[in-house]
């Protein structure tokens, strides 16, 4: 669940924009960032050919923490990052940059590829260097190798050669790469598992993987990158789009129930409404589970729950309390890269009003239960500030398997509900009841926004799904 952004412009002074949208994904990504700028484009004195410089700016932490020097140039991509795998180390900072015997590549990346078998036989075969440090590298390697068969590139080869790693690659990947001396690229995997979305403001083209990086710098949005393939060719207004089946898309459920901000609209589905709706649903059935009569209080797991919470307070007519404080200054612990940091941020992120809670009966709403660090530290502190029945809600159904496609549940053994029944977890953290919200009424919420999209990618919930034919 890394960001990335990227701008085409005939114009040279993209850095400030491709800086903001970039900002608007920290959310997506703590660890490290990344911008690479094409900086302007001159001709060699020796020989003929358009030559330009590549600027790439890295370092760990977020973006504000550091002064960042503005480059000119008309084609930026940048990312931001929070490891699935690999190191966390400056080295795995995207972006990426390959060189090659007649193109130049740098490339972004979300999401998570996989080393199968067929996969690392086939760069074998072909002498293609694969002992790579991040997953990011094998779509880098990949794609230089096909793309330096040619000395001469054009739309046609490019997508011939997209289209070929698609096939080969398994995993997930939303990719928006420069091609030096060409243009700028954008594609993903066959399932369109990790968002992208396409946006244009006086002729210059951002696209991003989420709406709001787009929306917040008064972008038009064009359209959803599902499985499609996008060019845009150097000195040259406007852009290519080729499109893939759409009967192979199947974007990432999680996305709605916690990764996107809530301003965010991804495939036409409002992220916001969409959340709303789940808690329509979740509350019709704490109505059948739990005895509500003597509930005093709905109280939100800040932040991503709100929205469900408003809706199930409004459902059930029990008033709506935000007696579960965050800590502005403490970043996401979900995508913390360690048990030690995530344990450590939590006891700084979250605390409680004791004159709201104490004595009274609630249900607390939390977006997901993951590891279950945070639900037992609010319960633990709840308990401690005196309130009497606690009765928790999860906004997601059990989450029982690891992701393969770019979020960071990497071992079944660390979830929670993995290793314990429902009644186990209750007893486990002392409360009344433990209700998790059904799959089927969550992929309704958000197909009541787009009935068009057929499949989600839900394999957290029940495990691996079989690939398309």
């Amino acid at each position: 669940m890394c960001g990335i952004t990227g701008i085409f412009s005939l114009d040279k002074n993209i850095f400030d924009e491709l800086f903001e949208s970039l900002y608007h994904l920290q959310h997506r990504g703590q660890d490290s960032y990344g911008i690479a700028v094409i900086k302007d484009i001159e001709k060699s004195k020796k020989i003929d050919i358009p030559k330009n410089r590549i600027e790439i700016v890295k370092n760990k932490g977020l973006l504000l923490n550091r002064e960042i020097t503005p480059v000119k140039g008309n084609i930026g991509i940048g990312h931001v990052r929070y490891p699935t795998n690999g190191q966390n180390t400056i080295e795995e900072a995207q972006p990426f940059i390959k060189k090659g015997f007649y193109h130049n590549i740098i490339l972004v990346h979300n999401g998570q590829v996989w080393k199968t078998k067929n996969l690392i036989d086939y760069f074998r075969k072909n002498r293609i260097f694969h002992n790579t440090k991040t997953d990011s590298h094998l779509i880098l390697n990949l794609l230089s190798f096909e793309l330096n068969k040619y000395k001469k590139l054009d739309n046609s080869i490019i997508c011939e050669i997209i289209r070929h790693i698609m096939v080969v690659m398994e995993g997930s990947f939303s990719c928006i790469c420069i091609i030096q001396n060409y243009g700028l690229i954008v594609f993903k995997d066959i399932k369109g598992i990790r968002p992208l979305i396409l946006g244009i403001k006086n002729k210059r083209y951002l696209i991003s993987s989420e709406s709001v990086s787009l929306t917040s710098l008064d972008y038009k949005i064009i359209k959803d990158v599902y499985n499609d393939i996008l060019i845009f060719k150097k000195n040259e207004l406007g852009y290519c789009c080729y499109r893939n089946d759409l009967k192979y898309f199947s974007p990432c459920i999680f996305e709605w129930i916690y990764l996107a901000r809530e301003e965010s609209v991804i495939c036409n589905v409002p992220v916001y409404l969409a959340r709303m709706k789940m808690g329509e649903s979740l509350a019709n059935k704490i109505k059948n589970e739990i005895d509500i009569s003597n509930i005093d209080y709905i109280i939100p797991v800040p932040e991503t729950s709100k929205p469900a919470t408003l809706s199930i307070s409004k459902i059930l007519g029990i008033p709506y309390v935000e007696a579960i404080v965050k800590n502005r200054y403490i970043n996401r612990t979900f995508i913390m890269d360690t048990q030690n940091k995530r344990k450590k941020n939590i006891k700084r992120k979250l605390n409680v009003v004791k004159n709201l809670i104490e004595n009274m009966n609630i249900i607390i709403v939390d977006d997901s239960i993951v590891r279950g660090n945070t639900i037992k530290h609010i319960i633990q502190l709840l308990k401690k500030n005196g309130v009497k029945k606690i009765y928790v809600v999860s906004c997601s159904p059990k989450i029982l398997f690891e992701n393969r496609y770019g979020i960071d549940i990497p071992h079944r053994e660390e979830l929670i509900s993995y290793n314990k029944t429902i009644k186990e977890m209750e007893n486990y953290y002392g409360v009344e009841k433990i209700l998790f919200h059904d799959l089927e009424k969550i992929i309704s919420s958000i197909r009541e926004f787009n009935p068009k999209i057929k499949n989600f990618e839900t394999s957290i919930f029940i495990g691996e799904t079989p690939k398309f034919p």
